[in-house]
């Protein structure tokens, strides 16, 4: 009876060291799932600081060129810079965050997420674990930014309707294609296609959109640029080029400050 009455003591024992066992190990995993959710949080709400920025630079785009042109092309200019990030949240909803990120078609773009259809709170992006809302907003801020590139460069002489229409089309079809490429598992990517590594990857790096958005804008603006040609006023009839006036250098200024500013959450993004 001694004998049972020992066994069943160390039973009780066992079954105690047992019971405080499994709670510290359901505290540890509540301790960890807690600390998931608030890095979570965190990380969504830096990149949504982060794309703030970045939207607030369109002013800084509007300030610099409204700075550079004459009186008569201002109310122009500004527009074109309103209507840039008008037009592209429709096109980057409709067609162009699907055709960055959506399920690659032969590593050069996306066919699947058009209008935001399999964007949800928590939803991953290529395996990249944020937020599906605050990458959809991050990315759209980024092609506002490569879009706007381009008014500067053609500035004062170009029709609106023109303009327009690039914007739609560099929205919907040419930036998306560039980001899919190096950002949404395409060809050119180094980062996980659908959560898995790619063993074809070819390793491009990108660091704060410096290709996706500079090159694609820069090359873009270029192009533009070449196009349509200088100002008429710019050169005189001898070819030497003409003493422009108009320049105003509070927008100036003010406008290389915003941008400054906003380049912390692009590049920190």
């Amino acid at each position: 009876a001694m004998q049972n009455s020992t066994e069943l003591s160390q039973a009780l024992e066992r079954i105690l060291v047992l019971e405080d066992g499994l709670k510290t190990f359901s505290e540890e995993l509540e301790t960890l799932r807690t600390s998931s959710a608030r890095n979570t949080n965190m990380d969504v709400m830096w990149l949504m600081t982060s794309g703030m920025l970045v939207v607030f630079m369109q002013a800084g785009f509007s300030a610099l060129e409204a700075g550079s042109v004459s009186y008569k092309n201002l109310t122009n200019i500004l527009f074109k810079n309103l209507m840039d990030m008008s037009i592209s949240t429709l096109c980057w909803y409709i067609l162009g965050y699907g055709v960055a990120f959506g399920d690659t078609a032969g590593r050069f773009l996306g066919t699947t997420n058009f209008g935001m259809r399999d964007i949800f709170n928590g939803s991953e992006v290529n395996g990249w674990g944020d937020d599906g809302w605050a990458h959809w907003f991050f990315q759209w801020a980024f092609a506002g930014t490569a879009s706007t590139i381009v008014s500067g460069s053609i500035a004062e002489r170009t029709k609106l309707q023109a303009y327009l229409a690039y914007t739609v089309v560099m929205t919907s079809f040419i930036y998306p294609v560039a980001v899919h490429w190096v950002w949404g598992g395409g060809f050119l990517s180094m980062g996980p296609v659908s959560g898995i590594a790619s063993m074809s990857s070819n390793g491009l790096l990108d660091f704060a959109g410096s290709g996706v958005v500079h090159v694609v804008g820069g090359i873009s603006g270029l192009v533009g640029a070449v196009i349509v040609g200088p100002r008429r006023i710019r050169f005189n009839d001898e070819g030497k080029p003409n003493q422009l006036d108009h320049a105003n250098s509070t927008l100036l200024s003010l406008g290389a400050f915003i941008l400054w500013f906003g380049w912390y959450g692009f590049n920190c993004g």
